[in-house]
This record gives C-alpha cells, structure tokens and sequence, in this order.
C-alpha cells in the first residue's frame, strides 16, 4: 500500500500561548523593524536566539535486512509542553517502540551520538540523567577549571509515556499517531534542557525509498538496481489534511538543528544528494555504534555488525539575518532529504540461473537445428515421425520460460522464509 506521505512528523502538544508581556514585547520590536525586514521576520522567532534552540535528531539504520529509526529531540523552556506528537505514515505496533534513555547509559553511546566528550551521571532509581558536554580543559584533566560547554537531562521514559494511536485516512491508507509524555518528575528537576530519543523498529522500506530495476534482470547474472531515498522531516506540502487538522495545543515546532542520518551497507553507491548534505563517513567507533544498534534487539537475533556500513549525512540550520541592524534568526522548519543510490545485485540463485539458461538455450538451438536442417540425418531428424524432439524441445522452452521469470531475489526470499 503507498503510504499516505513520505516521512515523519514531529511536533509538540500543550505550548501555552504567550502572555500579555511577551505580546507587547513582540509588537514593539515590530514595529521598530522596517518593512522588509519585518518580512524576515515573518516565520522567524524573536531576535532572541535562546528561543531557536531546540533540535532534532533522525537516524535511520538498514542492518540485518530490516529498518529501524531512531529519534531524538532536544527542547529547551520545556515546562510548558506536556508531550511529543509523531505522525508515522504506516501502522506501529506497540512491541516496535522503545525508550533509549535508559539504555545509553555510558559516556560511550552518548558521546557516539553527539559526537562530544561527555560527561555521564545517573541513577538507576532515577527517571533521568545528567549530561555534560565537557571542555577542553576537562579533556586535559584539570579538575579545577571545569566549566560544561552544555548541560541537559536526558530523560528515561517507561513504557506507558508511549501511546499509539491509529487513523484511518480518507485515502485508504493508515497512519499511525506517535504521543511521548513528558514525565512529570522532570519538574522538580532543575535542568533547562531535555532530551529524550526512542526507536521504532520495522520501518516499511516502502515509506522512504523507490526501488527501479534492470528490465532484463531476469536473464543476466548481476544487475544493477537503483534506489531512490525520499525522507521528509515537517514537510506539510503533500501532507493529509487529517493530519494537520487538529487542535491549537499542537504546533510545529521551530528548530535550530534537524539532522538526518541515513546508514546504508558501504556496496551502495550514492550518484546524488540533495540539498543541506553534509557528507558521508564510515563508522570507526565499531564497538560502541555496535553496542548502540544492539540495544534492542532480541537475544536469539544474529548481532549487527556496522563494519559494512557507511552514514549519510544531512543538516539543516538555523540563518542568522540582518537588516537595518537587527539580527533576525530564522529557524528550520523541515528538512527534505533526497538521494540516489545504486548496487550491483547478484546471488547464488541468479548466477545458477544464468547458467542453466544457457545451456538451455544451447540445447534448444542445436536441437532445431538438428530437426530442419535440409541435407543430412541424425538423431534429432530420425525421431521426428513419433514428434518426441518436438515436445522435448517445447519442454525446454517453457522451463527456460519459467526460469526467466522467476523473481530475481527468489534466492533471498527463500532464505529468509527459511531463517523464520
């Protein structure tokens, strides 16, 4: 079934309005902006920076055969938002979503992810934990001068801060609604900033990716297929409108950072990348995103390995604007992210194919040979009275036939039939 749209989106619930005071402040830096400047501003947030800081984190992993994603999402002023809202364009159950919080519970995981040296401390009693971003006098080991670059709380959710909701779309197509409540401990919790990541495991290929393949697969033994990745973060343009009809507790919200990870085995050849791409890199940290991608997975699961693997990065960000003197921020709104892959795909199942029709081919063509030739008698022509070369030789046809269409991963489907 063709999803309803292509990617997530992530928004928040309970931001309360702003009152009299922030209104007033609002209109009068307004109304000192001049007119085109006040266009900038249109969509933007305030000449406050503090108010464009929160980010998004998206990855997508493809390992072992299936798809996982994983979000996060920082926040910051979050006493006023009571939970996360995610739109999955396809049917979540229940057993496909889990907290991460408090699985990261080492300095190793939590510096993969943000790429920083980090300082972890934490309970297990507890519903969150402290992370430090640490300086550059706290890598030299001067305990005397430790000064955190940041400090925020990564959150541990329970299962129940999880609630799924599933919407019937008028297109025939189901969507899945995504509810993260935000424990309320966290308010006695002197932390400016949150953070909270989860997974949603078996991710429908068929949300983010097109796939073209060679028309004549069938007889070849490697061809190559392209894929055609189309993941969009906050994109309302081709969006229901069931899903963006709701109530004015939700809105998007204004980030300063989305950034897209894309994991892909390293045979994949990227031949384009849309806007906002950032580059790729291979996973030198082994061990630690080994340890990442298996946290979640079930004992009797043949462990990931990302040795084969390379990440896709894109990265939209926030725009520092000025006019007449006035610094204007313009957040991100959504992030599109389009890339063209492609690999070369044989089997073991291809490969005998290939063989086998060749020697089918071969045999059919010395048999007709064989049959009309007009000048001399052999075997094939000897037996033509009693028509058994002819039925042996449409016999070959229609197996060569057979063989010709039948699918091209049939080696792999049949594997993984097997493996369940």
């Amino acid at each position: 079934m063709t999803p309803a749209f292509s990617g997530i989106m992530v928004r928040y619930c309970g931001i309360s309005k702003p009152d009299a005071a922030e209104r007033i402040a609002d209109t009068h830096v307004a109304s000192n902006i001049a007119p085109e400047a006040r266009l900038l501003k249109k969509g933007a947030d305030n000449v406050n920076d503090v108010a464009v800081s929160d980010q998004l984190h998206v990855n997508l992993w493809e390992i072992n055969g299936s798809s996982i994603l994983d979000l996060g999402v920082m926040i910051n002023k979050w006493e006023s938002i009571e939970s996360i809202q995610v739109d999955l364009p396809w049917e979540v159950h229940a057993r496909d979503v889990s907290d991460l919080g408090a699985k990261l519970n080492n300095e190793k995981t939590v510096a993969a992810i943000f790429n920083e040296v980090v300082y972890y401390q934490g309970a297990a009693d507890q519903s969150y934990a402290e992370i430090s971003f640490r300086s550059v006098d706290d890598i030299q080991g001067n305990a005397q001068s430790v000064r955190p670059k940041d400090r925020f709380c990564l959150v541990r959710l329970n299962p129940k801060s999880f609630e799924l909701i599933s919407l019937n779309l008028s297109d025939g197509s189901i969507s899945t609604q995504l509810n993260i409540s935000i424990p309320f401990e966290l308010k006695d919790a002197a932390f400016e900033k949150i953070y909270i990541r989860f997974r949603v495991k078996n991710v429908p290929p068929g949300v983010y990716s097109s796939v073209f393949k060679q028309k004549d697969r069938n007889i070849l033994s490697s061809s190559f297929v392209t894929r055609i990745i189309d993941f969009r973060i906050n994109v309302r343009r081709g969006t229901p409108d069931e899903i963006l009809a709701n109530d004015s507790s939700v809105r998007f919200p204004k980030f300063k950072k989305i950034h897209f990870f894309l994991t892909l085995e390293r045979a994949q050849i990227c031949e384009f990348e849309s806007q906002h791409f950032i580059g790729c890199r291979s996973l030198f940290d082994e061990e630690v995103w080994n340890e990442y991608v298996r946290l979640e997975a079930p004992r009797h699961a043949n462990p990931a390995n990302v040795r084969n693997y390379l990440g896709y990065q894109w990265t939209a960000s926030s725009e520092q604007l000025q006019r007449d003197g006035i610094t204007v921020t313009k957040p991100v709104k959504d992030l599109v992210v389009l890339g063209r892959f492609s690999h070369n795909s044989s089997n073991a199942f291809n490969i005998c194919r290939f063989i086998f029709l060749g020697l089918l081919f071969g045999m059919i063509g010395n048999g007709l040979w064989d049959i009309f030739k007009p000048t001399e008698e052999s075997y094939w022509s000897g037996i033509v009275a009693d028509k058994s070369a002819i039925f042996l030789i449409a016999g070959l046809c229609l197996f060569a036939v057979v063989l010709m269409f039948t699918p091209t991963d049939g080696w792999k489907f049949w594997n993984n039939k097997r493996r369940r």
